[in-house]
């Protein structure tokens, strides 16, 4: 019996020796990461522009370091490409995403990664942003402050006006989305309530709040079924019936958070909001805008201070 137990006391000591080694093995095998590599990339762009892409930042932990990193780059699907540096090239209208490896020449790390997209737009209305009842070019304005091509409004006749079809993008105020000139058509611009009143051209102006309101709160024949690059703007809820009939084709914009020196920007493809030239009648401080918001088939209209939100707008004649 004590032979028995010897015997199998020296079988437990071989295997626990046997898969501490293996474990010993193992560890050794693990590699050590490289960390922290990136590269700026804008977010916008418009077709043709070429970016010269740098890498940084990339670092490890482990004593040793790595003397040189190897950098590979590639786009979408592509095939990497090794360099220092990369140049992209937008040639199109398209969504661009940029991939970046950092390794070591002698395969002693993990390699650390980064990706960065450009959507690449052209900023002539129904090239980029598309859908049902975008343009009707029949009926349309240019804007002569602005540069020709991007300056165009078309527009609908309800009731006693004309309302602009699609959202004021004049360049001598307010804010591009994400601080991207290049977004001002189509999306338009984020204007402050007081850059608001003076921003529409020669002979249109800002809507009240009760000519916005004439248009009916059903948010459906007000909103149109758009693409941005492909992208649909009112994804996210499909429930309401975006029919349009009013012509009035409004997109969810967002809005911006202006600040002194970065303004943010919010609720893109779920929000479109729009300043009235309704001032409260209880403080002056605060004026009227109408929104929609995705999830529900219904036109709201509430008070802000003029200058805490940059809105969208619409000029009527």
């Amino acid at each position: 019996m004590r032979r028995h137990l010897l015997l199998y006391t020296a079988l437990a000591v071989s295997v626990l020796a046997t898969l501490s080694c293996k474990k010993d093995e193992e560890k050794d095998e693990t590699k050590p990461y490289i960390y922290g590599v990136d590269f700026k990339l804008v977010t916008f762009a418009r077709p043709g522009e070429t970016y010269t892409l740098k890498p940084f930042g990339a670092y490890t932990t482990s004593g040793d370091g790595v003397e040189k990193y190897v950098y590979k780059w590639r786009v979408n699907s592509g095939e990497y490409q090794e360099g220092d540096t990369f140049t992209l090239k937008l040639n199109e209208v398209g969504n661009y995403t940029v991939y970046l490896q950092a390794t070591d020449p002698d395969e002693n790390y993990y390699a650390s990664t980064a990706s960065r997209t450009v959507i690449v737009i052209d900023p002539a209305l129904g090239e980029t942003l598309t859908g049902t009842g975008i343009t009707f070019r029949s009926v349309h304005i240019s804007d002569p402050r602005d540069k020709t091509g991007e300056n165009e409004y078309y527009y609908t006749h309800i009731g006693d006006l004309d309302w602009f079809r699609n959202n004021l993008a004049w360049t001598g105020d307010g804010l591009a989305y994400e601080n991207a000139e290049v977004t001002s058509y189509p999306l338009g611009r984020y204007y402050t309530w007081d850059e608001a009143m003076t921003a529409c051209p020669d002979g249109w102006r800002l809507p009240t709040e009760e000519e916005w309101a004439s248009l009916g709160d059903e948010a459906g024949p007000l909103m149109c079924d758009a693409y941005l690059n492909s992208k649909r703007m009112w994804e996210y809820w499909p429930d309401v019936d975006k029919t349009n009939e009013k012509e009035m084709s409004i997109i969810p914009a967002g809005y911006a958070l202006p600040a002194i020196t970065t303004p943010s920007f919010k609720r893109l493809y779920d929000y479109a909001a729009f300043w009235t030239s309704t001032e409260s009648a209880k403080d002056s401080r605060l004026a009227a805008y109408r929104y929609i918001y995705v999830e529900e088939n219904e036109v709201h209209t509430t008070y802000a201070e003029k200058g805490s939100l940059a809105l969208s707008v619409r000029c009527v004649r």
